[in-house]
């Protein structure tokens, strides 16, 4: 199994414990975790980054930005996250391509039942349609420069990727992109993970292991959705363990991402994460369900 872990919470991990980064990094490494998940503009504004990484034995898994694509205005940044995700050797980007107005995300949420309504309505909103002709630029430079462009299931309810049917209207729409499955964020969209994922699965190129922990005022309702707060992955209600296995049953071969911004101990939960997820690619390669 490969682990990964963003970046931005080995940082928080060394603002709270006081302790060295390059001894965190070094922790972080005989926890069993290969990478880490790095933003494109973090890397820009300290290019020592990659020599710290590779000094602890870290490589990138994956390279990601946020973009304003529905504005259809190309942005040097494209090329320049694929061209740097090539140089330092990673595989895969992640792409946000952008929001919604206020206005539209509101008109596009009361679609959100439906997939052939969303398709209706994301095919006619200009925005969004920029947003899938900039991801399909940005998979055609990916292609040429062996670089995987993926986009996320975001938790925001401006994103026309906030839910299964938006992610499957742009998976149709540029035939070369990738989905990062996010297991966390789909509980903001009010949405079961599993049958997402199932709803999803053939393209998914990327994983990031998210749980996430009850509130009592969302809890009592039921549905899918029954706290957003971020915990180790393991330590939620979301079946965290159920999906890395049936992953790895398919063939999944890619990077598990522990992602849990804003923990009050990220090192504590870093750990936690990689020990968790071990076991279940212990049991999984064992046969256990």
């Amino acid at each position: 199994m490969k682990i990964s872990v963003f970046y931005d919470h080995i940082l928080q991990a060394a603002e709270q414990t006081k302790k060295p980064l390059p001894v965190l990094l070094q922790e972080i490494k005989a926890a069993g975790i290969d990478a880490v998940e790095l933003r494109l503009s973090a890397l820009l504004e300290k290019e020592n980054i990659v020599t710290l990484l590779r000094e602890a034995g870290l490589r990138i898994s994956c390279l990601y930005e946020s973009y304003e694509m529905g504005k259809g205005i190309a942005s040097p940044v494209e090329e320049r996250h694929v061209l740097t995700a090539a140089q330092v050797k990673a595989e895969k980007i992640l792409v946000v391509p952008g929001f919604l107005e206020k206005s539209e995300a509101k008109q596009y949420r009361a679609c959100a039942g439906s997939y052939e309504k969303s398709a209706a309505y994301m095919e006619q909103n200009e925005s969004i349609r920029h947003m899938a002709e900039g991801l399909s630029r940005m998979t055609a430079l990916g292609r040429k420069n062996g670089v995987a462009v993926t986009v996320e299931d975001f938790d925001d309810a401006a994103s026309p990727l906030n839910g299964m049917y938006g992610i499957r209207w742009f998976l149709e729409q540029v035939p070369e992109l990738g989905f990062t499955l996010d297991m966390g964020n789909f509980a903001h969209a009010g949405e079961d993970v599993l049958a997402a994922a199932a709803f999803l699965w053939e393209r998914i190129l990327h994983v990031h292991c998210k749980d996430r922990g009850e509130e009592a005022c969302l809890a009592l309702r039921g549905g899918a959705n029954r706290g957003l707060l971020p915990v180790a992955a393991g330590d939620g209600y979301l079946p965290v363990g159920t999906l890395v296995k049936r992953l790895v049953h398919n063939g999944y071969d890619g990077y598990f991402a522990i992602e849990h911004f804003d923990v009050p101990n990220q090192e504590e939960s870093i750990l936690r994460s990689a020990a968790f997820l071990r076991q279940i690619a212990d049991c999984a390669a064992g046969g256990e369900e």
